[in-house]
């Protein structure tokens, strides 16, 4: 495995939502520099880094394991076409529509009102966000606001498409919304499994 770890690549949610700093060309730069190490496929643990993945794809000679269309399929499989599934996420995740791309003619795609978009947010960028090292608390009662009142919404599953938000609640078949419960999904823990699956392979 070789890793390319780059705290430099600029944010990708503030390009997508304030059109500041385009991160195109360094995660392009990135995927080029794992493709000169020998890698056979890219994985990239950032759900919102996704909205990028076609423009760079063609200029590369090995495949990016797409994180979304994985945790699609993965949600498909595992509860069914057609699945009502919440999507928790950073409102650039959200408005680029990566995960509502990936799961056209598949699965309903809901996401929160704003207010509770606005919460999922605070509970990621906010000063006790996770973001900034708080995994309780404040950020905690904010995303499980926003589970409710997905569920609310009918959504059973949940994504959980921010890397950081699995460290907050992990992936779970039942989490416990009042009398009720829902599933949350990890796409990097869907990404991993698939990464070694496709390893494995190489190796058989």
């Amino acid at each position: 495995m070789v890793v390319e770890q780059n705290p430099q690549i600029p944010d990708r949610t503030a390009n997508l939502l304030r059109h500041e700093a385009d991160p195109t060309v360094a995660l392009y730069a990135t995927c080029k520099r794992l493709e000169s190490e020998g890698a056979n496929a890219i994985a990239i643990p950032c759900n919102t880094a996704h909205a990028y993945v076609e423009r760079i794809q063609p200029h590369l000679s090995i495949p990016i394991v797409n994180m979304l269309t994985e945790t699609i399929g993965h949600i498909v499989g595992k509860y069914g076409k057609g699945t009502k599934v919440g999507l928790l996420a950073t409102s650039g995740t959200v408005e680029s529509r990566v995960y509502h791309d990936a799961a056209a003619g598949q699965l309903e795609l809901i996401t929160p009102s704003p207010d509770f978009q606005a919460m999922v947010m605070e509970a990621i960028y906010g000063p006790t966000g996770v973001k900034a090292g708080y995994t309780q608390g404040h950020c905690a009662a904010s995303l499980r606001a926003a589970i409710e009142h997905l569920q609310n919404k009918g959504a059973q599953v949940q994504i959980l498409g921010c890397t950081e938000l699995p460290l907050v609640f992990s992936q779970t078949d039942s989490f416990p919304v009042g009398s009720a419960s829902v599933a949350l999904v990890d796409p990097t823990d869907v990404l991993a499994k698939r990464c070694v699956q496709l390893a494995s392979s190489a190796q058989a």
